[in-house]
Protein backbone atom coordinates (compact mmCIF):
# COMPACT_ATOMS: atom_id res chain seq x y z
CA UNK A 1 0.00 0.00 0.00
CA UNK A 2 1.39 3.43 -0.96
CA UNK A 3 1.47 5.34 2.28
CA UNK A 4 2.06 8.43 0.91
CA UNK A 5 -1.13 9.99 0.78
CA UNK A 6 -3.09 8.25 3.24
CA UNK A 7 -4.04 10.76 6.14
CA UNK A 8 -1.97 10.27 9.42
CA UNK A 9 -5.09 8.67 11.57
CA UNK A 10 -5.76 6.12 8.90
CA UNK A 11 -2.45 5.21 8.42
CA UNK A 12 -2.04 4.72 12.42
CA UNK A 13 -5.87 2.70 12.68
CA UNK A 14 -4.77 0.63 9.96
CA UNK A 15 -1.45 -0.28 11.50
CA UNK A 16 -3.31 -1.14 15.17
CA UNK A 17 -5.70 -3.26 12.71
CA UNK A 18 -2.93 -5.95 11.37
CA UNK A 19 -1.18 -5.58 14.87
CA UNK A 20 -4.33 -7.20 16.36
CA UNK A 21 -3.67 -10.60 14.00
CA UNK A 22 -0.89 -11.14 16.55
CA UNK A 23 -2.18 -9.36 19.73
CA UNK A 24 -5.89 -9.91 20.53
CA UNK A 25 -5.30 -7.68 23.56
CA UNK A 26 -5.19 -5.00 21.79
CA UNK A 27 -7.96 -2.60 22.67
CA UNK A 28 -9.15 0.64 20.79
CA UNK A 29 -10.85 3.30 21.89
CA UNK A 30 -12.55 6.65 20.76
CA UNK A 31 -14.94 9.19 21.80
CA UNK A 32 -18.04 9.49 18.94
CA UNK A 33 -15.21 10.23 16.38
CA UNK A 34 -15.64 9.18 12.88
CA UNK A 35 -12.80 8.30 9.94
CA UNK A 36 -13.59 5.77 7.19
CA UNK A 37 -10.25 3.31 8.19
CA UNK A 38 -12.27 3.87 11.88
CA UNK A 39 -15.44 2.91 10.71
CA UNK A 40 -13.87 -0.50 8.86
CA UNK A 41 -12.44 -1.13 12.27
CA UNK A 42 -15.26 -1.16 14.09
CA UNK A 43 -17.24 -4.01 11.42
CA UNK A 44 -13.53 -5.96 11.59
CA UNK A 45 -12.90 -6.00 15.20
CA UNK A 46 -15.89 -5.16 17.06
CA UNK A 47 -15.27 -6.97 20.30
CA UNK A 48 -11.59 -4.76 20.44
CA UNK A 49 -13.67 -1.45 20.10
CA UNK A 50 -15.38 0.41 22.67
CA UNK A 51 -16.69 3.77 21.81
CA UNK A 52 -16.80 5.76 25.25
CA UNK A 53 -19.06 8.64 23.99
CA UNK A 54 -18.24 12.17 24.40
CA UNK A 55 -16.42 12.09 28.07
CA UNK A 56 -12.40 12.60 27.96
CA UNK A 57 -11.53 12.18 31.44
CA UNK A 58 -13.37 8.92 31.64
CA UNK A 59 -12.11 7.69 28.42
CA UNK A 60 -8.43 7.94 29.61
CA UNK A 61 -9.32 6.75 33.16
CA UNK A 62 -10.47 3.88 31.08
CA UNK A 63 -7.85 3.23 29.32
CA UNK A 64 -5.63 3.21 32.27
CA UNK A 65 -8.02 0.56 33.89
CA UNK A 66 -7.39 -1.79 30.78
CA UNK A 67 -3.67 -1.38 30.69
CA UNK A 68 -3.28 -1.91 34.21
CA UNK A 69 -5.24 -5.73 33.32
CA UNK A 70 -2.39 -6.38 30.61
CA UNK A 71 -4.18 -4.82 27.48
CA UNK A 72 -2.17 -2.79 24.99
CA UNK A 73 -4.63 0.52 24.61
CA UNK A 74 -4.91 2.74 21.73
CA UNK A 75 -7.04 5.94 22.38
CA UNK A 76 -8.47 8.00 19.71
CA UNK A 77 -9.58 11.59 19.30
CA UNK A 78 -9.03 15.25 18.65
CA UNK A 79 -6.02 16.29 19.77
CA UNK A 80 -7.06 19.18 21.65
CA UNK A 81 -10.25 17.37 23.24
CA UNK A 82 -7.91 14.53 24.11
CA UNK A 83 -4.84 16.20 25.90
CA UNK A 84 -6.12 19.40 27.62
CA UNK A 85 -9.43 18.33 29.24
CA UNK A 86 -8.43 15.51 31.29
CA UNK A 87 -5.04 16.14 31.84
CA UNK A 88 -5.44 15.67 35.50
CA UNK A 89 -6.37 12.14 33.84
CA UNK A 90 -3.18 12.22 31.62
CA UNK A 91 -0.86 13.02 34.82
CA UNK A 92 -2.65 10.50 37.36
CA UNK A 93 -3.47 7.92 35.78
CA UNK A 94 -1.36 7.69 33.20
CA UNK A 95 1.58 9.08 33.57
CA UNK A 96 2.32 8.61 37.55
CA UNK A 97 1.44 5.23 37.22
CA UNK A 98 3.61 4.65 33.88
CA UNK A 99 0.76 2.60 32.05
CA UNK A 100 1.36 1.84 28.22
CA UNK A 101 -1.77 3.67 26.67
CA UNK A 102 -0.87 5.27 23.40
CA UNK A 103 -3.36 8.40 22.76
CA UNK A 104 -3.98 9.61 19.28
CA UNK A 105 -4.37 13.03 18.96
CA UNK A 106 -5.96 14.14 15.23
CA UNK A 107 -5.53 17.75 14.42
CA UNK A 108 -2.12 18.92 16.24
CA UNK A 109 -1.26 22.43 15.49
CA UNK A 110 -3.49 24.18 13.77
CA UNK A 111 -4.45 21.76 10.97
CA UNK A 112 -8.21 21.98 11.89
CA UNK A 113 -7.44 26.20 11.37
CA UNK A 114 -10.92 27.50 10.53
CA UNK A 115 -12.50 25.78 13.40
CA UNK A 116 -10.77 28.48 15.74
CA UNK A 117 -9.60 28.10 18.62
CA UNK A 118 -11.63 25.41 20.69
CA UNK A 119 -9.81 22.81 18.22
CA UNK A 120 -6.07 24.69 18.05
CA UNK A 121 -3.63 22.65 20.10
CA UNK A 122 -0.39 24.91 20.31
CA UNK A 123 0.19 24.05 24.07
CA UNK A 124 0.58 20.95 24.27
CA UNK A 125 4.07 19.99 23.98
CA UNK A 126 4.77 23.07 26.51
CA UNK A 127 2.38 21.44 29.28
CA UNK A 128 3.07 17.72 28.64
CA UNK A 129 6.91 17.34 28.38
CA UNK A 130 6.93 18.22 31.94
CA UNK A 131 5.31 14.90 32.35
CA UNK A 132 8.40 12.32 32.79
CA UNK A 133 6.93 8.97 31.95
CA UNK A 134 5.19 10.68 28.99
CA UNK A 135 6.80 10.10 25.08
CA UNK A 136 5.71 12.63 22.95
CA UNK A 137 5.70 12.21 19.07
CA UNK A 138 5.33 14.47 16.32
CA UNK A 139 5.43 13.14 13.03
CA UNK A 140 5.82 15.26 10.03
CA UNK A 141 5.00 12.18 7.29
CA UNK A 142 3.74 8.58 7.42
CA UNK A 143 7.49 6.89 7.18
CA UNK A 144 7.73 8.90 10.47
CA UNK A 145 4.59 7.71 11.61
CA UNK A 146 5.84 3.69 10.76
CA UNK A 147 8.67 4.11 13.34
CA UNK A 148 6.55 5.79 15.85
CA UNK A 149 3.72 2.88 15.76
CA UNK A 150 6.93 0.62 16.21
CA UNK A 151 8.26 1.97 19.63
CA UNK A 152 4.43 2.85 21.08
CA UNK A 153 3.06 -1.08 20.21
CA UNK A 154 6.46 -2.24 22.78
CA UNK A 155 6.44 0.85 25.02
CA UNK A 156 5.96 0.43 28.90
CA UNK A 157 4.80 3.96 29.34
CA UNK A 158 2.34 6.18 28.35
CA UNK A 159 2.69 7.86 24.70
CA UNK A 160 1.45 10.36 22.78
CA UNK A 161 1.18 10.76 19.15
CA UNK A 162 0.11 14.43 17.71
CA UNK A 163 -1.45 13.83 14.06
CA UNK A 164 -1.61 16.05 11.75
CA UNK A 165 -5.06 16.35 9.81
CA UNK A 166 -3.43 16.80 6.50
CA UNK A 167 -2.49 14.59 4.04
CA UNK A 168 1.10 15.38 4.08
CA UNK A 169 3.55 13.89 1.64
CA UNK A 170 6.37 11.95 2.79
CA UNK A 171 9.99 13.90 3.37
CA UNK A 172 12.02 11.13 2.60
CA UNK A 173 13.43 7.81 4.05
CA UNK A 174 13.28 7.23 7.90
CA UNK A 175 15.84 4.69 9.09
CA UNK A 176 16.24 2.56 12.20
CA UNK A 177 19.11 4.59 12.85
CA UNK A 178 16.90 7.70 12.49
CA UNK A 179 14.05 5.89 15.18
CA UNK A 180 17.11 5.26 17.94
CA UNK A 181 17.85 9.00 17.51
CA UNK A 182 14.46 10.54 17.23
CA UNK A 183 15.26 12.85 14.39
CA UNK A 184 16.30 12.84 10.80
CA UNK A 185 18.09 14.92 8.91
CA UNK A 186 18.16 16.56 5.62
CA UNK A 187 21.48 18.48 3.67
CA UNK A 188 24.64 18.68 4.79
CA UNK A 189 27.15 21.09 6.61
CA UNK A 190 24.98 23.79 6.54
CA UNK A 191 25.85 26.84 8.13
CA UNK A 192 22.12 27.79 8.84
CA UNK A 193 20.19 24.76 10.22
CA UNK A 194 16.38 24.57 10.82
CA UNK A 195 15.32 22.50 13.62
CA UNK A 196 11.21 21.87 12.73
CA UNK A 197 8.49 19.16 13.74
CA UNK A 198 5.55 18.37 12.08
CA UNK A 199 3.86 20.42 9.46
CA UNK A 200 6.39 23.32 9.47
CA UNK A 201 9.25 20.49 8.46
CA UNK A 202 7.75 20.57 5.27
CA UNK A 203 7.95 24.09 5.30
CA UNK A 204 11.59 24.05 6.16
CA UNK A 205 12.02 21.09 2.98
CA UNK A 206 10.68 24.03 0.85
CA UNK A 207 12.95 26.45 1.92
CA UNK A 208 15.79 24.17 1.91
CA UNK A 209 15.37 23.26 -1.76
CA UNK A 210 14.62 27.00 -2.41
CA UNK A 211 17.73 27.66 -1.60
CA UNK A 212 19.77 24.56 -3.24
CA UNK A 213 18.68 26.16 -6.15
CA UNK A 214 20.95 29.34 -5.22
CA UNK A 215 24.10 26.60 -4.19
CA UNK A 216 23.12 27.50 -0.80
CA UNK A 217 23.20 24.60 1.95
CA UNK A 218 20.84 24.23 4.42
CA UNK A 219 20.85 22.04 6.76
CA UNK A 220 16.88 20.47 8.21
CA UNK A 221 16.87 18.55 11.33
CA UNK A 222 13.25 16.80 11.50
CA UNK A 223 12.30 16.24 15.44
CA UNK A 224 9.87 13.36 15.75
CA UNK A 225 10.54 12.06 19.14
CA UNK A 226 9.90 15.43 20.88
CA UNK A 227 10.85 13.82 24.70
CA UNK A 228 13.64 11.57 24.38
CA UNK A 229 15.55 12.67 21.01
CA UNK A 230 19.27 12.03 21.00
CA UNK A 231 20.74 15.76 22.25
CA UNK A 232 24.44 14.35 22.56
CA UNK A 233 24.41 13.38 18.51
CA UNK A 234 21.66 16.26 17.82
CA UNK A 235 24.61 18.79 18.69
CA UNK A 236 27.23 16.73 16.68
CA UNK A 237 24.77 17.23 13.53
CA UNK A 238 25.29 21.37 14.38
CA UNK A 239 28.75 21.16 14.57
CA UNK A 240 28.93 22.74 10.81
CA UNK A 241 25.77 25.38 11.70
CA UNK A 242 26.47 28.76 13.14
CA UNK A 243 22.76 30.12 13.03
CA UNK A 244 20.17 27.51 14.23
CA UNK A 245 16.36 28.20 13.28
CA UNK A 246 13.81 26.77 15.50
CA UNK A 247 10.81 26.20 13.68
CA UNK A 248 7.14 24.92 15.02
CA UNK A 249 3.69 25.58 14.36
CA UNK A 250 2.83 25.60 18.68
CA UNK A 251 3.29 28.69 20.89
CA UNK A 252 6.85 29.34 20.91
CA UNK A 253 6.89 29.62 25.06
CA UNK A 254 7.71 25.85 26.00
CA UNK A 255 7.78 24.24 22.90
CA UNK A 256 10.71 22.86 20.82
CA UNK A 257 12.42 25.94 20.81
CA UNK A 258 12.39 26.29 24.44
CA UNK A 259 13.78 22.35 24.59
CA UNK A 260 16.76 23.54 22.03
CA UNK A 261 16.96 26.59 24.33
CA UNK A 262 17.42 24.82 27.50
CA UNK A 263 19.62 22.63 25.90
CA UNK A 264 22.49 24.87 24.57
CA UNK A 265 22.35 27.17 27.98
CA UNK A 266 22.51 23.34 30.10
CA UNK A 267 25.08 22.67 27.64
CA UNK A 268 26.85 25.91 27.40
CA UNK A 269 26.76 25.48 23.54
CA UNK A 270 27.74 28.79 21.88
CA UNK A 271 25.33 28.93 19.02
CA UNK A 272 22.83 31.39 17.85
CA UNK A 273 19.42 30.09 18.28
CA UNK A 274 16.20 32.06 16.60
CA UNK A 275 12.96 30.40 17.74
CA UNK A 276 9.92 30.90 15.05
CA UNK A 277 6.27 29.72 16.38
CA UNK A 278 3.16 30.91 16.99
CA UNK A 279 3.38 34.50 18.79
CA UNK A 280 1.27 35.16 21.77
CA UNK A 281 -0.83 37.95 20.05
CA UNK A 282 -1.62 35.75 16.76
CA UNK A 283 -2.98 33.02 19.05
CA UNK A 284 -6.55 32.86 18.99
CA UNK A 285 -8.49 32.87 16.01
CA UNK A 286 -10.29 32.02 12.80
CA UNK A 287 -8.06 31.98 9.81
CA UNK A 288 -6.68 29.75 7.45
CA UNK A 289 -3.93 27.32 8.28
CA UNK A 290 -1.57 29.36 5.59
CA UNK A 291 -2.64 32.94 7.02
CA UNK A 292 -1.72 31.66 10.90
CA UNK A 293 1.67 30.69 9.70
CA UNK A 294 2.02 34.26 7.16
CA UNK A 295 0.90 36.12 10.33
CA UNK A 296 3.45 34.35 12.76
CA UNK A 297 6.17 34.62 10.39
CA UNK A 298 6.78 30.65 10.25
CA UNK A 299 5.30 30.44 6.55
CA UNK A 300 7.85 29.55 3.62
CA UNK A 301 8.65 33.04 2.91
CA UNK A 302 9.42 34.47 5.87
CA UNK A 303 11.52 31.89 6.86
CA UNK A 304 13.80 32.57 3.67
CA UNK A 305 13.26 36.25 4.13
CA UNK A 306 15.14 35.51 7.35
CA UNK A 307 17.68 32.78 6.01
CA UNK A 308 18.51 35.81 3.76
CA UNK A 309 18.97 38.53 6.24
CA UNK A 310 21.31 35.91 8.24
CA UNK A 311 23.22 35.52 4.72
CA UNK A 312 23.95 39.29 4.92
CA UNK A 313 24.88 39.97 8.01
CA UNK A 314 26.87 36.82 9.13
CA UNK A 315 28.04 35.23 5.84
Amino acid sequence: MNNKKIQMRDFFINKVSKSIKKNKKIIFLSNDQGAKSLDNFRVKYNSNYINVGISEQNIISLSAGLASRGYKVFVYSIASFITLRCLEQIKIDLNIMKLPVTILGVGASCSYDTAGPTHHLIEDIAILRTMPNVNIYSPSDNNVLEKIFQKCAVSKKPSYVRLDRENLNNLGKCSQKDSMVGFRVFGDKGKVCIVSTGITSHIANEVRIYFINLNIEILIVDIFDISNFNKKIFQNKLNHSDIIISLEENFVNGGLGTIISEFFTDENIKKKLVRRGLKSKNLYNYNSRSIIQKKNNIDKLSIIKLIKKIYAKRF
